[in-house]
């Protein structure tokens, strides 16, 4: 299995690459193979079982086709790959330089100047270390990275970092206002403040038309559960908070 992967992985992505030895190669040791089901897969083949079947497949149709039976048919094949890759290519040439590729150009400017000016970007357009930061994230990057260089987390016990992040995946837009700590509250504050940074570089470079609503993103109606709930606070307690905030939304 492992040989016929690098062989598939040989001739997948370029056509160019389809010469004659890895074709034969791979014939050899798929001839060897009955049917794809008798095959032991494992999670890391899984990459190429498809890629498998199908040439299984159309080696199997090959007997009905007459061209196969030719005695230039392996030229006659480069020369088809050769073609369909040059296809392939203008078509993606093609696409770079048309409207719909070019349409969010202006957008992606603009983006890249606030990178820069929140210092994610060099004027080379280099990555920075908050840029390389960022990258590091899976969503919610810039808000994530300013946290952290801000040292935002460095004062904060667990709980209540947990808690304030809460704010980012709660979705509910009704619900009671949480009785938050003194604690919870400036860090509330502070999130907001350093959120609102990130959109007064959006809003300068035209990205968006105003900060008006920038705090309609942040949800911090779970804040106070998640807190009483990492502090192990009486379940009872916990969940006639919950229902106290979901309790605005019902019927709606």
């Amino acid at each position: 299995m492992e040989g016929i992967k690098k062989n598939l992985q040989h001739m997948r992505f370029n056509p160019r690459n389809w010469d004659r030895t890895p074709i034969d190669t791979l014939s050899r040791e798929m001839m060897q193979i009955k049917k794809p089901s008798e095959l032991n897969y494992e999670v890391k083949d899984m990459d190429g079982v498809d890629l498998l079947n199908n040439i299984m497949k159309q080696r199997g149709a090959m007997a009905n086709y007459s061209c196969s039976k030719c005695s230039t048919f392996d030229d006659h094949f480069k020369q088809t790959s050769e073609l369909m890759f040059v296809k392939k290519e203008l078509e993606r040439i093609a696409y770079s330089l048309s409207y719909q590729s070019l349409q969010f150009m202006p957008e992606f400017e603009d983006r890249v100047r606030v990178l820069k000016r929140l210092r994610y970007l060099g004027n080379e357009d280099q990555l920075k270390l908050k840029g390389k930061a960022a990258c590091a994230m899976s969503t919610s990057e810039l808000v994530i990275t300013e946290l952290v260089f801000d040292n935002f987390f460095k004062d904060l016990e667990i709980e209540a970092i947990v808690a304030i992040l809460s704010c980012m995946v709660f979705q509910q837009k009704r619900c009671s206002d949480p009785a938050l700590t003194p604690e919870l509250e400036a860090a509330k504050k502070q999130f907001l403040t350093l959120a609102h940074k990130i959109v007064e570089a959006e809003v300068a470079e035209k990205l968006r038309p105003n900060d008006a609503d920038f705090e309609e993103q942040f949800r911090f109606g779970l804040v106070e559960v998640v807190y009483r709930w990492l502090k192990e606070k009486s379940s009872q307690r916990s969940c006639s908070i919950l229902m106290w905030t979901r309790e605005p939304s019902l019927g709606v």
